[in-house]
């Protein structure tokens, strides 16, 4: 009988710990150690932070200046007192800030300002004043980006109120308590009885200065208007104008650019009724404005006609032209209207008045005048009008 076969026992192998290999330890020990050396070398942020939607930065101040009053910000402390509100702002004292650019929107009404104090009225949780500075910079520019972020963001808190007024708000019976509206946009009001009166705010467009056209539906026929005019200071304007009778107002008028401008409207005698108010800008500029002043020259090439206008009396044109060679040179205007008596004025290259043009005295009429210029040289010269006159008029320099 044959020996069994031995029987063999495989012995189990110990199983290793699930872990990392050591391969694997050593970048991770490096990360972590990085990681650490970040945290104690980074600087660490202290102290509050800017307000979402604040816009610190002076030269949107300067730019906004430009676009909306068509020129140069001139004032050093304006931007320095903007700065200042900034600083404030980040030591998180948001009523120090918002006192400081109150006092910059007297004399620099742009939305960046009025953005800059919806943030910090919302930072304070003050929310009528939050709306009121929003509604400011929308009254000047209805698709503001910031402000419309900015609402955006706090539309819980805002709601959808901070849009320029289209329906009135009583009480409106003052000039602290005017509704602000927007330009172009239809206002819905009504005067009651017993002597009640509408006041509305609104800004004049952006530079170059227009004339607006200010108007008055009466809707059921009953309301004599009575309007009157004040300034962004509250100071009586000439400007108003009154009806005896129930019916419709057309009424033109011409504020500075980006200037603020009050409106109230009451009834003539006992009249009362719905209305329809709406002032829009009519956009009678020509495409050389704003250049009412000699440091504003538009400059316009020898021998290429042009066409402008005077807008109303308060209007003036300053042109400037290179002369290439020296010599005599033509300056003639084709008169356009049948309305405008042109005028001109003349200047050295270094600006200094040189003389006058042809005494027109019809209106419709234009001229011709010769002057000598000097090679190399830009010569400025001014087109005005006499006798408050206005009209459309075609310019050209031949030489």
């Amino acid at each position: 009988m044959s020996s069994p076969q031995p029987i063999y026992v495989r012995k189990k192998k110990r199983r290793r710990r699930a872990g990392l290999r050591w391969c694997y330890w050593i970048p991770a020990l490096a990360i972590a150690a990085v990681g650490a050396w970040l945290l104690v070398r980074a600087p660490r942020r202290s102290g509050p932070q800017p307000l979402a939607g604040y816009i610190s930065s002076a030269e949107t101040l300067q730019q906004e200046y430009g676009r909306f009053y068509g020129k140069r910000l001139t004032n050093a402390e304006l931007p320095q007192q903007f700065r200042q509100a900034a600083g404030l702002m980040l030591q998180a004292q948001y009523a120090a800030a918002a006192a400081i650019l109150e006092t910059v929107a007297r004399e620099a009404s742009l939305p960046v300002v009025y953005n800059d104090l919806g943030v910090l009225y919302a930072g304070i949780g003050d929310r009528a004043r939050t709306v009121n500075a929003f509604r400011e910079a929308l009254a000047r520019d209805l698709t503001y980006q910031p402000v419309r972020l900015n609402l955006n963001r706090l539309r819980g808190f805002t709601a959808d109120s901070a849009n320029p007024v289209t329906q009135e708000i009583e009480p409106n019976n003052s000039l602290l308590l005017a509704n602000v509206a927007a330009l172009e946009k239809p206002m819905e009001a009504a005067i009651g009885q017993d002597d009640d009166v509408d006041t509305f705010r609104f800004a004049a467009p952006p530079a170059p200065r227009d004339i607006l056209l200010l108007e008055i539906s009466d809707k059921e026929g009953t309301l004599a208007p009575v309007l009157k005019f004040y300034d962004g200071e509250m100071r009586f304007l000439d400007w108003g104008a009154a009806a005896r009778q129930p019916g419709d107002m057309n009424l033109r008028f011409s504020p500075e650019p980006n200037a603020g401008l009050y409106v109230q409207v009451r009834g003539y005698g006992a009249s009362s009724g719905p209305y329809v108010l709406r002032v829009r800008a009519l956009r009678l500029f020509d495409s050389f404005e704003p250049n009412d002043d000699i440091l504003s020259t538009r400059r316009i090439a020898v021998n290429q006609k042009i066409e402008a206008n005077i807008m109303d009396a308060r209007d003036t044109d300053y042109y400037s032209f290179f002369s290439p060679v020296g010599g005599a040179v033509t300056i003639e205007l084709q008169n356009r209207s049948a309305t405008l008596i042109p005028a001109l004025s003349t200047f050295t290259p270094d600006l200094r008045a040189a003389g006058f043009g042809p005494d027109v005295r019809t209106p419709g009429a234009g001229f011709e005048y010769k002057m000598e210029v000097l090679a190399g040289q830009v010569y400025p010269i001014q087109i005005w009008s006499l006798g408050n006159t206005a009209g459309e008029y075609s310019l050209i320099v031949k030489q």
